[in-house]
């Protein structure tokens, strides 16, 4: 690949590693035929020395300018051509660990407290074999991922199945009851405060407060005539205040 700028010869090379060998390494699963998302990739990139700039665009400079092509790239997906993307599922070999780990969105934390882990629609629960692994593929997806600690042997006894994926990681395709989990208990909600009553406004300059229970029992106050209005003695005696 001596025709290539010096920065694409680099990157094939890491790319040659990453896709058509050791996948797992960097917390990669490859989806049937190789292929996996642009996005994926391009974040398992950034993540190492010398790499944080690549693009998109240098995927497609790669794959356009190699004869024949190393790698292909096709809609979201890539895949490495040469070497061709390696085979690494496999039953494991010999016991699990006791062990394995992930770590998962802070919005699922009370769900998976309360049901267990639960793989995405249509994909595998990806494990690691240490826990620094999978807290780098959990602040893939956010800033400050919980993390989950499988109880895998237990688990395996209790009928949930394991798939090796390379030396770094393992696969379930179904779910993990929360008896084999150990994780941070999630926040408690903070109840919300209760408002203050609203202070009763005073009475407005020149205006008077009408006494309802004398209108409702209609017994008439002092100074007023027993055939006389209310609304008639309160106004004498707001203009005999006033001085009218």
């Amino acid at each position: 690949m001596s025709h290539l700028p010096r920065e694409l010869e680099t990157l094939a090379r890491m790319l040659a590693y990453m896709l058509g060998r050791r996948p797992d390494e960097f917390g990669l699963v490859l989806e049937e035929g190789g292929w996996i998302p642009v996005k994926q990739i391009l974040q398992a990139l950034h993540e190492e020395p010398g790499f944080t700039r690549v693009r998109r665009e240098d995927l497609e400079r790669l794959a356009a300018l190699t004869s024949p092509p190393v790698l292909e790239v096709a809609g979201e997906s890539v895949r490495s051509l040469n070497p061709a993307p390696p085979e690494l599922r496999r039953d494991p070999d010999g016991p699990l660990p006791s062990s394995l780990y992930l770590a998962i969105f802070p919005k699922v934390h009370t769900l998976v407290w309360e049901q267990g882990l639960k793989p995405p629609l249509g994909r595998e629960l990806v494990l690691a074999r240490r826990p620094e692994m999978a807290r780098r593929l959990g602040k893939r997806r956010a800033n400050d991922p919980v993390p989950v600690t499988v109880a895998a042997q237990a688990a395996a006894r209790g009928g949930t199945a394991f798939q090796a994926y390379g030396e770094e990681l393992y696969l379930a395709a179904a779910a993990i009851p929360r008896e084999f989990l150990t994780m941070p208990g999630p926040p408690k909600e903070v109840p919300l405060p209760k408002a203050a009553p609203k202070p009763k406004a005073p009475p407005t300059p020149g205006t008077f407060m009408l006494d309802l229970p004398q209108m409702i029992t209609g017994k008439p106050e002092r100074g007023q005539k027993r055939d006389e209005p209310a609304w008639k003695t309160g106004t004498r005696a707001l203009r005999k205040k006033q001085g009218k």
